[in-house]
Parts: C-alpha cells; sequence; structure tokens
C-alpha cells in the first residue's frame, strides 16, 4: 500500500496492513526516505527573522519591566500585507515539496500564534531556527492582557489565512499547528487566555482545516493532561503530537511514559489519531542499544494498539545531533525493519 494512502486509512479508522512511519527531520529527504511522512514548514519569513535578530518588542538590556512593558506599542510595528506573507509562504512551500508529494501524505505545517507572539518579544540569538524563549507575550498577558489579547488576534488572522491557503493545496493531506503552550508541570499561560483565546482560535484553525476536507493536526508539547487542556484539543484536532507527557531519557521512564499515553488514551472523546511513539530522549541516548530502543516500541505498539496511531518521533533531531551517527541510523533502520515486518 502507498504511504500516502496508508496514512489516510489510518484517519478513516480502516483496516491498515502495518503501522505508519513519521521520522521527523529538518532534512526532507531523510523524512521521505526513512517514513511515509513528509511534513514540511509555510513560514512567514519576515517573523522567523525574530528568531536571530530578535523580536520588535523584546525587552533591552537593563530596562526595567514597568518600562519596557508600558513602552510596548503594537501599532508601532508595520505589520506586513497577509496577502503577500501568504503567497511567498506557499510558494516557498511548493518547491520544497515537489519531490515528495505524489507519494508520501504531506503534512502543511504552520507555526501557531502562541509561539508566534512570543517571537515578537525573542532577544537577539546567533540560532535562526529556534526561538529563545523568555516568555515576554506571557508577561504581557499578566501586566496588560487587553494589549496582549490585541496582538493575539492579529496574529491570529495572518495564521489562519495561511492555513486555508494551505489546505487548498490538492496534494496537502493534512495541516499541522504547532502551538506550545506547557511544559511537563503544567500551562505556562493564564487559563482565562486559554480558555478565551487560545481553543478559540484553534477551533477557528481545525474548522477551516475540515472545511477543504484536510486533516487538522496539532503538535503541542508538554503535559497536556496536567496542564488540563488535553481534552479540549482532543475534541478539536484530527491529531495530535507528540504526547510528550513527561522525561523518557531511560528504558523505566520510557515506560511509565507509555503508560501515560495509554491513560491520555482512554479520556479521548473520540478515535483521534496519536502521533507518537518514538522517543527522541532514546534515539539520541548513546547508551541505548537498537534492541533497547525497539522493545520499548513492542510495549507501546502492544499496550497501544496499531489503530488511530502514527509511529513517530517525538521531535526532530537534537540540535548538534544527526540520524547520519551511525548509532542513530541503525536505531532508525532497526525500527523500519521491525515495522515493516509487523
Amino acid at each position: 500500500m502507498r504511504p500516502k494512502e496508508l496514512v489516510h486509512k489510518v484517519f478513516e479508522g480502516s483496516d491498515i496492513p502495518r503501522v505508519p512511519l513519521h521520522i521527523e527531520s529538518d532534512n526532507k529527504d531523510e523524512e521521505f526516505l526513512f517514513g511515509d511522512i513528509v511534513g514540511v514548514g509555510a513560514k512567514i519569513k519576515e517573523w522567523r527573522k525574530f528568531y536571530a535578530k530578535g523580536g520588535p518588542f523584546r525587552r533591552l538590556q537593563s530596562e526595567k519591566i514597568t518600562e519596557w512593558i508600558e513602552r510596548i506599542n503594537i501599532d508601532s510595528y508595520e505589520w506586513p500585507n497577509i496577502g503577500d506573507v501568504v503567497v511567498s509562504a506557499i510558494d516557498n512551500f511548493e518547491k520544497m515539496t515537489s519531490r515528495y508529494r505524489s507519494s508520501r501524505f504531506i503534512l502543511f505545517k504552520v507555526l501557531g500564534p502562541t509561539e508566534t507572539a512570543e517571537s515578537f518579544f525573542a532577544p537577539p540569538t546567533l540560532r535562526s531556527d529556534q526561538i529563545y524563549h523568555e516568555f515576554g507575550f506571557a508577561m504581557l498577558l499578566k501586566l496588560r492582557p487587553t494589549i496582549a489579547y490585541k496582538l493575539y488576534d492579529i496574529i491570529s488572522k495572518y495564521i489562519l489565512e495561511l492555513v486555508k491557503a494551505g489546505a487548498e493545496l490538492d496534494y496537502v493531506d493534512a495541516i499541522r499547528v504547532a502551538d506550545d503552550i506547557a511544559d511537563y508541570r503544567g500551562l505556562l499561560y493564564p487559563r482565562k487566555f486559554i480558555i478565551e483565546k487560545y481553543l478559540a482560535w484553534h477551533r477557528k484553525f481545525s474548522e477551516a482545516i475540515k472545511r477543504r476536507g484536510k486533516y487538522p493536526v496539532m503538535h503541542n508539547d508538554g503535559n497536556l493532561i496536567k496542564a488540563g487542556i488535553f481534552k479540549d484539543l482532543t475534541d478539536i484536532y484530527s491529531g495530535l503530537h507528540p504526547l510528550d507527557f513527561r522525561p523518557k531519557a531511560t528504558i523505566s521512564d520510557a515506560i511509565e511514559w507509555i503508560n501515560a499515553i495509554i491513560e491520555a488514551r482512554s479520556v479521548c472523546s473520540k478515535n483521534i489519531v496519536f502521533f507518537t511513539g518514538i522517543p527522541v530522549d532514546l534515539l539520541f541516548n548513546d547508551l541505548i542499544s537498537v534492541a533497547d530502543i525497539i522493545e520499548v516500541i513492542k510495549l507501546f505498539l502492544k499496550k497501544h494498539g496499531l489503530s488511530n496511531l502514527v509511529l513517530a518521533t517525538t521531535h526532530s533531531p537534537y540540535p548538534g545531533r544527526s540520524y547520519k551517527e551511525p548509532l542513530v541510523r541503525a536505531k532508525i533502520e532497526g525500527i523500519r525493519k521491525f515495522i515493516i515486518g509487523l
């Protein structure tokens, strides 16, 4: 069965010959080679520049919090034309996916409004691929919630138009919105904001995706059970990644993590597709063997079952690490051999 068809059958709840694989990587040739899914980000280039040069509302060095918060003026930023932003993002996405779209299940990946809002407050760094979180937006929510809500609505309108445009592409199968709001301890933002803005906007994203016949998928780190938002997200989205509820750098921790996922499955209100099962914590732990990680995956599949599941890495490789490392590559190849042989 072709990879694209295989993943569609998972979402449809049909019988499948094997569980699909998604080995997430910044190198899309690796995703194509190792798995059934290729996910490509549709990026708002101007805003991604904030990762390196810093956001327009960032706190300056030695600036008092009160001075910084009071000087934030949303209208002082020259907001780009939404149409231009969307066209640029779609053009780049089309170029990036041209080699993979005929055979692989294509994920159109978008950064959600919460993480995007944080980038507006990020300090300058040497990295251009990751946000350095200082949670300036979270601070704005506490001290000037009206301004924070206004900013969030503006950003969300851009994201919504980008989501709609991606869902119009015939070869796109699903839209994944990444929007972290929790860590292992629970929520990082006020619950009032989560209810009034976060969930409301994510319902709009999901509805727009579904109207165009695509599957809406959410990427959200942290313990969503402790955060009290897990069931809400499973009501809104058709897929959820990566279910990273707790640390899992050792075999015993990974077993506890598996149990947490199974418990979470029992409280879902529908047959949402879980994208999870391969902890990068174990992939990049040099003390964990190929046999070790396969045993963890066997246990996960035994407890979870093959239905409503894409066996996926919890994240892309750690910064400075690679699937090209001999042991890591052997683990990936071992997982592939085991899954294809099931």
